[in-house]
């Protein structure tokens, strides 16, 4: 193992079980798009039909920013059949079906497989990940409309989950590559935590840390490319205060995100960067937060985060801003609907410095789960 790769995986390794002895959402509220596959012990024994679908319509209105504007519009679909093998352990299996709107054909049709096991507050997953918005990551690290694009993650997943602490160490396999393939291989190793390190009546701070790996390479390509890594990390300090007043909830979520590269090759951009994020919000008793947001960056990169936080757009390479300074405001709806069904109306205006230009986006979304009982195999144990 080249030595970069085994630096890496051992500072993995010491925050993996660093942690242990450590819920909570990241810098935006995203629990209406988050889904967990539940172990309930009365559940053994028995099979389900579930259904997840989420339609959405984001429309990005941008002119003047280090991204074009386009629109989002369509649905996703994934059916799937559970089965509880034990109180501790169920296998799903499915299919994920994506529709773009003006798209005669479905985007994507893939087949999803997940094992859970539980031990405690102990998950482990093996196959299709409780990925993309679960891991509550920041934006700059995270793009949110990857759960519009680029949901599925497939690979391995641990976590840590009790009232306190949120741990979420995954590795979603992106790229498989087999002998003499053009291509390299592309791998993510990911680990998200909030641990409460102080509380007193209904104000409590939260510590994050956010770690994003990307490699790329593989020694049995024949890309003539260089084995490389990027690094993205976020930690800072959250301030929550719930209260039973009109305004539920009042905090400030702060950040500080950072951006590395290994490689052995020079880089065409940036080695290293870094962020400071800062998030100021009030949350209403009717479902509407409303949060402040501000970013200011100096040789920031990103691979997954959002397109107008780094400092070279990947849509606009030919453009770089060393520094990005960016002022947001959000307004953001949640209202259960249903049983199942939510429904979430989002309002984003940001001012841009570099270009001095307001830019917008807005966007609805229907988020439903459900699952059907169809028979019970055997008894419980």
């Amino acid at each position: 193992m080249p030595k970069i790769e085994s630096k890496i995986y051992r500072f993995l390794l010491i925050i993996f079980f660093g942690f242990q002895t450590f819920q909570v959402h990241a810098q935006l509220n995203n629990k209406a798009f988050e889904n967990r596959m539940a172990l309930e012990p009365a559940d053994s024994g028995k099979l389900f039909l579930g259904l997840h679908f989420l339609g959405f319509g984001k429309n990005n209105e941008y002119f003047n920013t280090t991204i074009d504007g386009y629109t989002l519009f369509g649905y996703q679909l994934n059916p799937y059949l559970s089965y509880h093998i034990s109180k501790n352990v169920r296998l799903d299996a499915g299919v994920y079906l994506q529709k773009d709107f003006g798209n005669t054909n479905y985007s994507q049709t893939v087949p999803t497989l997940s094992l859970k096991a539980r031990k405690d507050n102990f998950n482990f997953i093996f196959g299709t990940l409780e990925g993309s918005l679960n891991h509550q990551l920041i934006e700059p690290l995270y793009d949110f409309e990857r759960v519009l694009n680029k949901r599925l993650e497939n690979g391995i997943q641990s976590q840590w989950i009790k009232d306190g602490l949120f741990l979420d160490i995954w590795v979603d396999w992106q790229k498989m590559i087999y002998n003499n393939d053009p291509d390299q291989e592309k791998l993510l190793g990911g680990l998200s935590l909030n641990k409460r390190v102080w509380r007193k009546g209904n104000t409590s701070i939260e510590f994050p840390l956010q770690l994003l790996i990307q490699h790329q390479g593989g020694q049995i390509d024949n890309n003539p490319n260089p084995v490389k890594q990027l690094f993205n990390g976020a930690t800072g300090l959250t301030l929550k205060h719930i209260s039973t007043t009109f305004i539920k909830e009042w905090g400030l979520k702060s950040y500080v995100a950072r951006y590395a590269e290994q490689s052995s090759a020079r880089s065409q951009y940036f080695k290293d960067g870094y962020g400071v994020y800062i998030n100021p919000y009030i949350t209403t008793s009717f479902g509407l937060t409303v949060m402040g947001s501000y970013w200011h960056s100096d040789k920031f990169l990103s691979f997954n985060g959002g397109g107008f936080y780094p400092s070279i757009s990947e849509q606009r390479p030919e453009r770089v801003d060393r520094q990005r300074e960016i002022f947001m405001l959000r307004f953001l709806y949640d209202v259960k609907v249903a049983d199942g069904l939510n429904f979430t109306l989002r309002a984003e205006p940001f001012y841009d410095t570099y270009s001095k230009a307001i830019e917008y986006s807005y966007g609805f979304y229907f988020n439903y789960y459900n699952r059907f009982f169809l028979l019970h195999a055997r008894q419980s144990r």
